[in-house]
């Protein structure tokens, strides 16, 4: 069974203020599994078996593993998934995405997705990086999200997905 690939997901809330005002939320989330989301042992299996080789890596506590989905998941022994990286050779769709990682984009991005970014320079090379505030995913998990990269061929914009609480 091969896991198929979903595009950005559209959360849409309505909140009342006199009259009803629509929200709309932007996610950053892709893949067929979500941080938090439990899989069995036989999942397990499988994306290990499918993992394209130098892609899977387990230790004492779990495994990481590329899946056909082009998700790279994170998940500890008991099957929770606690991360997950994204890479976006053309992030050209991320919303606010204008071709690098600043404060005018950590601010767009927010809007979009309602969550708050804070930017980081990263003294190593120079870049920049982004980090979320810890928000609630769509299966009720307190996520955090990570952005780094150019968002090219040699250097994919990569989101990072983490729980909260591991």
């Amino acid at each position: 069974m091969r896991l198929l690939m979903s595009g950005l997901a559209i959360a849409v809330s309505l909140a009342a203020s006199g009259a009803f005002a629509q929200t709309a939320c932007s996610s950053l989330d892709k893949g067929d599994m979500s941080v938090g989301q439990t899989i069995s042992q036989a999942q397990q299996q499988q994306l290990m078996a499918e993992a394209p080789v130098g892609t899977l890596h387990c230790g004492r506590t779990g495994c990481t593993a590329l899946a056909s989905d082009g998700v790279s998941y994170s998940w500890r022994r008991d099957g929770r998934i606690v991360g997950k990286k994204i890479e976006l050779s053309d992030p050209a769709d991320l919303p606010g995405w204008r071709g690098g990682i600043d404060q005018a984009f950590a601010d767009r991005l927010g809007r979009a997705t309602c969550v708050r970014f804070t930017v980081f320079d990263d003294e190593l090379d120079g870049g920049r990086s982004m980090k979320s505030a810890p928000f609630a995913a769509s299966q009720g998990k307190t996520i955090t999200a990570s952005l780094f990269g150019r968002g090219t061929e040699d250097e994919p914009l990569t989101i990072e997905l983490r729980a909260a609480d591991q």
